[in-house]
């Protein structure tokens, strides 16, 4: 087998957390936690960003201990052995596929602003099927292609969200921040909606195995991207606020609104076409992201079908990328977006909660392994990043609950399965 290259920098990392971060939530969550929180809901970014900063940290120091590609997965099997790693894993590389599978699903329905035909079934379905193998041929021929990407993507998508904050930032009215608080209040909700839209740094440590200097590029990749997420984030709600006096009514495209009371409708048209954008990206990432999980899977399970195999040329994990990409399309073929998404929920809470908890195993039965980054107070910050992520599993439906073990027990008995055949 083929010894695995590492042309991933520092800014291929960077960006591949903040393309996780930066997708459809800050197209779609301004207006609703806005008629939460009223204009405090800026606040709410913050307040989430305290609360993340907790797990950022925990992935940021195990990212720098590992130099192998699985992060969650990967942290949960060296703390809590073969078969909760393997459990962890599995539901967080069937949480990318949901997620993949859920954007490329919205990707058509965004395109239906410029243009009706997207919006019809066949529309959906052929738009959502047609960019998961497209991303997934650009990662298949290499990591460097599918990075480069990632981060053209990225930066598509954070310019018109600058230029809409360097527009409206000088012409805010006071007024509009008057009364801070909505009547009625909601600002525990508001914080649980920006902590949707603030997730995805956990994807930056994903392609450890992969990545020039991953004790370096790793920690500051993970904390950067969330630290900047919550700044900019935090920029755009208080512009959206402070020029759009109608942001609370506004449920479908808040931005997209503001911007063209702002601005005029062609500046809408530009931020529609920028949640277009966002959602490539964030395909794109997917495309990376997500096979590097099941290539990991498939290094200590399912050997018999070598998921973790390198390509002999491209020296990508060619068959994790082709059997990932075939489980989103396929579900995007059967399901509709909401159901997508809410299978991805707890999946994502899981994985924060297990890392958290790594770190503390790991700090007292590896004292003595190398950490180029170690946190601070780290039996403070990891036990809080597990109560964080406690809080959000009481947010999470039973039905979802219900939908994941029923995932979780079929994968173990599929593991055991093909487990059973290796000789």
């Amino acid at each position: 087998m083929p010894s695995r290259p590492r042309p991933l920098k520092l800014r291929d990392i960077f960006c591949l957390g903040l393309n996780a971060i930066v997708g459809s939530g800050i197209f779609l969550f301004p207006g609703l936690m806005a008629a939460e929180a009223g204009p405090a809901a800026v606040l709410a970014f913050l307040v989430c960003g305290a609360l993340l900063i907790t797990v950022a940290l925990c992935y940021a120091e195990l990212g720098g201990m590992f130099s192998a590609n699985g992060a969650s997965y990967l942290y949960a099997r060296e703390a809590f052995g073969a078969e909760t790693g393997f459990g962890v894993g599995l539901i967080t590389w069937a949480a990318s596929v949901l997620s993949w599978a859920a954007v490329a699903s919205m990707l058509a329905s965004h395109l239906g602003y410029f243009h009706p035909a997207f919006s019809s079934a066949a529309g959906t379905k052929a738009v959502a099927a047609a960019s998961i193998l497209f991303f997934a041929a650009v990662n298949y021929r290499g990591g460097v292609p599918g990075a480069w990407t990632v981060n053209a993507l990225t930066a598509a998508k954070i310019l018109p969200l600058a230029a809409f904050v360097a527009a409206g930032i000088y012409r805010l009215q006071p007024e509009n921040f008057r009364p801070f608080f909505a009547p009625e209040p909601h600002f525990g909700y508001a914080v649980f909606l920006a902590l949707w839209t603030l997730q995805g740094f956990e994807v930056a440590p994903v392609p450890a195995g992969e990545t020039a200097e991953p004790q370096r590029s790793i920690p500051l990749a993970t904390v950067g991207s969330l630290l900047f997420a919550v700044v900019f984030y935090a920029l755009i709600e208080t512009v959206a606020v402070g020029v759009y006096p109608g942001l609370a009514s506004s449920r479908e495209r808040p931005l997209v609104d503001a911007a063209a009371y702002l601005l005029g409708p062609w500046a809408g048209g530009a931020l529609a076409l920028a949640g277009v954008v966002s959602m490539t990206g964030f395909l794109a990432g997917e495309a990376l992201g997500a096979p590097r999980y099941l290539s990991a899977l498939g290094a200590q399970s399912f050997k018999i079908l070598r998921l973790d195999a390198v390509h002999a040329r491209f020296a990508t994990p060619h068959r994790a990328i082709g059997a990932t990409a075939a489980g989103a399309a396929l579900l995007s073929a059967l399901f509709d977006f909401s159901r997508l998404i809410d299978l991805t929920n707890l999946a994502i809470v899981v994985q924060y909660f297990f890392s958290c908890a790594a770190l503390c195993v790991l700090r007292i039965r590896q004292p003595e392994r190398p950490r180029p980054f170690r946190v601070a107070w780290a039996w403070l910050v990891a036990p809080a990043g597990c109560l964080v992520s406690l809080w959000l599993m009481t947010r999470i439906s039973l039905m979802e609950i219900v939908w994941s073990a029923v995932l979780l027990f079929a994968g173990v008995a599929l593991k055991r399965a093909a487990d059973s055949r290796v000789p």
